[in-house]
């Protein structure tokens, strides 16, 4: 098997939902940002029960899980990517600059593998459920 086509294969949705399994990666901070984690942390029963309290778990956390490809709304059929980071890209425009922040799942990411730094420069902004208003500013 070709290493590139098995590498695709495992990219990992950096807008994931909290469930057992995924992976936590940043925290939603005071200003509406992202504070990404050192290294990912996996989601258990224990975590998931306790995040499902309060405000939605994915409103103050980042999650990242794999790539569901043709399974997920955002998956473009032609190009084979992701649209969703596209649609972010336009809406949000933040320039690269400078280093961009560690991030724990950054080599595994499918935002990163398809637009490199310029989805990095995006992604701390991106709270999930927000997209409808992403979705709905590029319409």
């Amino acid at each position: 098997m070709n290493k590139n086509k098995s590498q695709e294969g495992s990219l990992l949705c950096p807008s994931y939902i909290c469930k057992p399994g995924a992976e936590l990666y940043g925290i939603v901070n005071s200003s509406g940002l992202i504070d990404y984690l050192k290294s990912t942390i996996e989601v258990d029963h224990t975590f998931f029960a306790v995040a499902q309290k309060g405000r939605e778990p994915e409103k103050r956390f980042r999650f990242a899980g794999n790539c569901a490809k043709n399974g997920c709304k955002h998956w473009n059929k032609t190009d084979h990517q992701c649209g969703l980071i596209d649609q972010v890209i336009e809406v949000i425009d933040n320039n690269i600059e400078g280093t961009l922040q560690p991030c724990p799942i950054r080599i595994k990411c499918r935002w990163f593998r398809q637009r490199g730094g310029l989805a990095c420069a995006q992604c701390s902004e991106v709270i999930r459920n927000l997209e409808a208003s992403i979705l709905e500013a590029t319409e």
